[in-house]
């Protein structure tokens, strides 16, 4: 064999060994993306289903609360205490009720209320709790005011100038709109209810047992679903009325998503 030909025998075998090598790395490459997308798709559809789980326990264990509190005030008693444990199938719930009146109303809340809010929940590490303040009352009361700036939801105070998602949830505890807020108005100043609001969230309840906070017409229930190493928080707004498609004598008007509760956001 000549020179020649073996230099161009060399040269395939190494091209076929280049080709072979690119080839291996390529399907090495397309595995490791298959699999790098299942455990993506499996850790969402294991959230959704510790969702699903939070959402049903949740809500079971907010009906038994809510008829408790029903069955007690008819017989003339001062009502259910507002912190109750259940267990529905096999997840541990403990239920927490807060009257809407004694969280802080974004809809009428005046600027010092709003500033306590802000400065208490530490929402403002971007803008002081002045500003928000300020911005909050500008956009509702602001005499250039367009129309539909009112506060129909919690998520509307996203609408306002300088608050972000970061403000709103370290917040969203603490607030509530005209629409929720039926019943006895808070008559403590908002950083004592602000204080309250917290120690109820964080279990510790028995501020929340007054007859006062027992007269309240609406509530906000929040059900703490233990799920593994991991607590859930199923949220609905309740109105002491019947009415809509529901034969019960209260009525749903607003449902948050179950999400996991983690307190250490808040800080």
């Amino acid at each position: 064999m000549s020179f020649g030909r073996l230099g161009d025998a060399r040269r395939q075998k190494g091209v076929a060994l280049a080709i072979v090598v690119w080839f291996i790395a390529g399907m090495s490459l397309l595995v490791s993306g298959i699999v790098a997308e299942a455990r993506v798709d499996t850790r969402m559809a294991q959230l959704h289903y510790f969702r699903a789980q939070a959402a049903a326990a949740g809500d079971g264990a907010i009906n038994l609360a809510l008829a408790e509190q029903i069955g007690l005030k008819a017989s003339g008693s001062r009502g259910a205490d507002r912190q109750q444990a259940y267990r529905i199938g096999s997840h541990d719930v403990e239920v927490r009720m807060i009257p809407a009146g004694l969280l802080v109303n974004i809809s009428t809340e005046k600027a010092a209320g709003l500033r306590s809010l802000f400065a208490q929940t530490d929402a403002s590490y971007q803008l002081s709790p002045n500003r928000l303040a300020s911005a909050v009352v500008r956009y509702r009361d602001g005499a250039e005011r367009k129309p539909g700036q009112q506060f129909h939801s919690l998520e509307d105070l996203l609408r306002v100038p300088g608050v972000d998602r970061g403000v709103y949830d370290a917040v969203r505890d603490f607030i509530v709109v005209e629409s929720l807020a039926s019943g006895l108005s808070g008559k403590a100043p908002a950083p004592a209810r602000i204080r309250m609001i917290d120690a109820a969230m964080r279990g510790e309840g028995a501020l929340l047992n007054g007859p006062v906070q027992h007269a309240a017409e609406s509530v906000r229930v929040d059900a703490i679903v233990k799920i593994g190493d991991q607590n859930w928080i199923r949220r609905r707004w309740v109105t002491f009325e019947s009415g809509g498609y529901s034969s019960l004598p209260w009525r749903v008007v607003r449902s948050e998503a179950a999400r996991p509760l983690m307190f250490e956001d808040r800080g």
